[in-house]
């Protein structure tokens, strides 16, 4: 019989003990480090995607600034605020009021990891905030406007003259008799703008019908800067009705007008982004409106996405001289103005950003 040895045993259980404590210090050392890599590349994934979410938002504010606000430009590329999970671009704009750079607040962008586009913000300046910037106000030829007044609103709510529209998600509003509303008397600035002495002057033109690129040119006289050109989703065979509720009884009536368009500003190159001279090669405007569709028309309001599918079925935007514009913007000297007075093809003529002219800088025309 094999005499049991506790010294030995101890011995072999303390071995066993000390290598088993080594292949546990090993794995939490394993564990840690893979822990650690496994977070850093978390870590690494969120920096990345809110990096490339940050420039396509970025690419967004460019190509909202460039066609869907009348005569601004960004002043700069986007400066990003970074953070986490979300981030926010914010790029200055200007005016161009024919050779005079007119600082016009900025344009700003939110986004997060989950969304590439995210929030973009209205344009703001001196405290207040505008959808295009400062109101210009432009009227579609193809939308017949009426208004209602803040009194009339608040009689025809105390004779229950009114019915209670429902929407989608619980919402609602309130519609009043069609006989209620007045049609609008359109503004014409033009008269007090020639009236300026010594100035600059941006005007937003509305059209009374589309009229193509060739006939512009033929209406426009050769001392005015064509600024932007407000592109048209075609004449309609029946107009529209959009009314506008005043909110006081002595409110300027601004219609919250849809507009695309571009200007003949330089050539801009962001990252996979080229924009400028439209009309170089075989594509035309068509391609840059493409783009609108294809990768931002999800973040467009249907109104708005509605006008853009009307432009791109309607318009000839390969073609520049056929291409329909419902009006312009036009840059110049406030006396120079004085030749548009009282012509019928202007339904609207609305003063837009100016500045006074100094000696050292020459203007436009």
């Amino acid at each position: 019989m094999t005499k049991f040895d506790a010294d030995k045993f101890e011995e072999v259980v303390k071995k066993s003990k000390q290598k088993n404590r080594k292949k546990s210090i090993l794995m939490v050392v394993i564990s840690v480090v893979l822990s650690i890599i496994f977070v850093l590349g978390i870590l690494f994934g969120i920096f990345w995607m809110n990096d490339r979410h940050g420039y396509e938002n970025a690419k967004y504010l460019e190509v909202k600034t460039r066609f869907m606000t009348p005569n601004v430009q960004t002043r700069n590329l986007p400066q990003s605020d970074i953070g986490l999970f979300n981030g926010k671009n914010i790029a200055e704009v200007e005016k161009d009021v024919d050779g005079y750079p007119v600082e016009w607040g900025n344009i700003s962008g939110t986004y997060n990891i989950f969304t590439k586009l995210g929030k973009v913000d209205i344009y703001s300046i001196c405290g207040k905030s505008y959808p295009e910037g400062r109101r210009m106000n432009f009227f579609n030829p193809n939308i017949t406007y009426k208004y209602i007044t803040a009194d009339t609103q608040d009689k025809a709510i105390k004779e229950k003259n009114y019915t209670k529209k429902k929407g989608k998600n619980g919402s609602s509003w309130t519609r009043f008799p069609e006989d209620l509303y007045e049609k609008i008397t359109y503004p014409n600035d033009l008269e007090n703008i020639v009236k300026a002495e010594n100035r600059v002057v941006e005007v937003g033109i509305s059209f009374d019908k589309p009229y193509t690129y060739e006939e512009v040119q033929k209406m426009l006289p050769d001392n005015l800067t064509q600024a932007w050109y407000w592109v048209s989703e075609g004449e309609q065979a029946s107009k529209k009705t959009e009314h506008i509720h005043l909110n006081d009884a002595d409110e300027d009536i601004f219609a919250p007008t849809v507009t695309f368009g571009y200007s003949n500003s330089s050539d801009f190159k962001y990252g996979d982004l080229q924009l400028g001279d439209y009309w170089k090669g075989d594509n035309g405007l068509n391609t840059a409106f493409e783009m609108l569709k294809t990768d931002y028309s999800l973040k467009m309001e249907k109104d708005e996405q509605k006008i853009l599918d009307g432009i791109l079925k309607n318009n000839h935007l390969k073609n520049k001289k056929d291409m329909l514009l419902n009006g312009i913007v036009l840059t110049g000297r406030s006396e120079n103005f004085k030749q548009l007075e009282g012509k019928s093809w202007i339904q609207a003529a609305s003063a837009g950003a100016s500045a006074e002219i100094v000696p050292y800088i020459k203007p436009t025309k």
